[in-house]
């Protein structure tokens, strides 16, 4: 009967083992999926006066190959691959973008200064004018395709961040369910359930896809899973779920909490895999174009702006005169948003544009950084500025006083109490929204092209000094020049002599502040607004005359001006100058969008290749050999054959005792 007995357990056995074995090749391809193995164990001898008679086999239990170590390398490959695949995917596009020959904004900035470098040479000529305002409108018209098209990417970065928060609470779930299922099976006596225990590994593997994830095992089997820094997700099987929604510093920013908490996640803490590659995405590469377009647009638009406002335009108005159009681009004031959680009363009195600078050249600039600012508000209504890009104070003040700060002033109304914040993005839409003036484009005699000064040597001068056409600054008076003209002379405006100094010199004299002045050579004039150049050469009498440009048609002098700041450096000055022109700031934007984009791509792909080995040290361990399992089928088959042949031989016997009794 011990023959039949083991007999039965050599078949049960090899048919457990053909049934693990075909359960593997059924699951080759299955995602996550670990190779099992049948562990068998000798039974009990049966012990009889001879020793110990063997009683067969039986299988222990079920094991599936595999490596703690190896799968939590292949979690960490997979979330930074993720991580560099969705970075690189997005910033491909704003590099794609930016750097197109043709729609980026290098053409059309410079066909604009080909425009005014036809009005110069053509002042009266309306069809130039036209033109150059027509070549503004393209040029605008593509600032705000270009901010339109960032936009979008800043829509689609929110709407990713809300669906993936979403899988990433559903993997959670899914995994606190398999960890309820694990405990109960494995609590209540039973053996090890592997194929459970590898559905939960890959909801471990398909998480970090989205979010880099740890894991912690509990004495019962169940694993508690922590995003990023340490953020819960999964408790035994319970959920911590977490929501996508509006900054309160910047509603139209979509930041991750936990689920019910006022708390913000900042976005460092959740790191790795898509959601990792979004934050990085948007806050290195996103904002930056952002603010950088638009700090473009803003220094295009003000020192423009500030070179026709000192030009006269060709039905002869001047700054201060009725009809007169000071601003050729129209763009909006500085971007701030009050947080939401702000408890004071207190708000933005105003935030506004710095006028641009002058510097020695004469050039105007601005003192714009691009960067984003934090205002924090301590008690008695004082109040701290930060600048974002480099995590600089950069001005502290008290509401109610306005402060002056990288080309901005900003001043706050009184109310405010202590932790009050405002985020402010002084560059963030202007590229949206700048445009060409109406006026200017419903009327292109309204171009300010000429100078309001000109200057006129008398008839009768004996020397051969010159006297510039001279310039004027903000803030000049034309009234200061505007003088009729005064026996003898014929010549109106304000009349300037060579006259002898008392002591064997020379001196500029006239009706004007600071006046005389010595002339020894070479000399410059300055009062009031107005600036001018009197070579060598001038003798006793000689007589020049300022006055303003009446029928200057022909003059190109203020057209010139606005021409020159294509190549003068206008953005991101100092106190004394500019650094950078319009080409050579969009050339670095493009310039690092492109390397970050190249070296995502670079990174991506040596991540791919680690996530591959990876993969292969673990499915070395874990994967399923079809081979190896082919000859695992042999093998039992043989030995269940062998078994049954045994079975047989019992059957045989037993009859045969069975027939002696007969």
């Amino acid at each position: 009967m011990s023959l039949l007995n083991t007999g039965v357990t050599a078949l049960n056995t090899a048919q457990l083992g053909l049934a693990t074995t075909q359960h593997n090749i059924a699951n080759a391809n299955t995602a996550g999926y670990s190779r099992q193995t049948i562990m068998q164990a000798v039974n009990v001898p049966m012990m009889t006066g001879a020793g110990a008679i063997g009683m067969g086999v039986h299988v222990a239990t079920v094991v599936r190959s595999y490596s703690a170590v190896l799968q939590n390398q292949v979690n960490s490959a997979q979330s930074k691959s993720s991580e560099l695949d969705t970075y690189h995917s997005m910033i491909a596009r704003i590099d794609n973008l930016l750097a197109d020959s043709t729609s980026g904004i290098s053409p059309t900035l410079a066909s604009f200064f080909q425009g005014v470098q036809d009005v110069a040479a053509n002042p009266n000529l309306i069809s130039a004018r036209q033109s150059m305002a027509s070549s503004a409108q393209a040029l605008v018209t593509r600032f705000q395709t270009l901010e339109r098209r960032l936009a979008e990417l800043h829509d689609e970065t929110n709407g990713r961040i809300r669906d993936t928060v979403g899988l990433i609470n559903s993997y959670s779930k899914q995994i606190a369910l398999l960890n309820e299922k694990i405990v109960a099976l494995s609590t209540s006596g039973q053996h090890t359930p592997n194929d459970l225990l590898d559905q939960r590994d890959q909801m471990v593997l398909e998480l970090n896809k989205l979010v880099r994830v740890s894991t912690v095992q509990d004495s019962q089997g169940a694993i508690n899973v922590f995003a990023g820094m340490g953020q819960q997700l999964v408790v035994g099987n319970q959920v911590v779920p977490l929501e996508a929604r509006p900054s309160t510093r910047d509603p139209e920013r979509y930041v991750v909490a936990q689920q019910g908490s006022i708390a913000e996640l900042p976005e460092n803490y959740l790191d790795g895999g898509e959601l990792g590659g979004l934050f990085s995405f948007r806050n290195q590469a996103l904002d930056q174009a952002s603010n950088a377009l638009g700090h473009m647009a803003a220094s295009l638009a003000l020192t423009v702006n500030a070179q026709q406002a000192l030009g006269q335009d060709l039905l002869g108005n001047v700054l201060g005169q009725v009809g007169f159009v000071s601003r050729f681009f129209d763009i909006t004031a500085p971007k701030a948003v009050e947080n939401t959680m702000n408890t004071g009363t207190g708000g933005i009195a105003s935030f506004t544009f710095d006028p641009p600078q002058q510097s020695a050249a004469g050039n105007f600039y601005t003192q714009l950084t691009g960067s984003d600012y934090e205002v924090r508000f301590t008690a008695g209504g004082n109040f701290t500025v930060r600048r974002l890009s480099d995590d600089a104070i950069v001005a502290s003040g008290t509401e109610g006083t306005a402060v002056n700060f990288d080309g901005l002033t900003l001043d706050f109304s009184t109310g405010h109490a202590a932790g009050d914040t405002y985020f402010l993005q002084p560059t963030r839409e202007i590229a949206r929204n700048i445009t060409v003036n109406q006026e200017i484009a419903g009327d292109v005699r309204r171009i300010a092209a000429a100078a309001p000064v000109r200057t006129v040597p008398g008839t009768a001068n004996t020397g051969t000094a010159i006297l510039s056409q001279g310039e004027v600054a903000p803030g000049y008076n034309l009234a200061m020049i505007d003088l009729p003209p005064v026996l003898p002379d014929t010549q109106p405006g304000l009349k300037l002599t060579i006259e002898d100094d008392g002591s064997g010199g020379l001196q500029i004299n006239g009706a004007f502040p600071g006046a005389p002045i010595a002339y020894t050579g070479a000399t410059t004039i300055n009062f009031g607004g107005f600036s001018f150049s009197i070579s060598a050469g001038g003798r006793e009498n000689d007589v020049f005359f300022i006055q303003p440009n009446t029928n200057g048609v022909a003059d190109a002098r203020n057209i010139v001006k606005i021409g020159t700041l294509q190549t003068a450096n206008t953005m991101s000055g100092n106190s004394t100058a500019g650094t950078a022109t319009f080409q050579v700031s969009y050339a670095q934007l493009v310039s690092d969008i492109g390397t970050k984009t190249k070296t995502a791509l670079v990174d991506g792909k040596a991540q791919t290749t680690v996530l591959e080995q990876a993969l292969a040290a673990r499915d070395a361990v874990s994967g399923v050999n079809l081979d190896e399992e082919a000859a695992n089928l042999i093998k039992y088959q043989q030995a269940y054959q062998a078994a049954a042949k045994m079975m047989n031989t019992a059957s045989v016997l037993f009859d045969a005792l069975l027939s002696i009794g007969r």
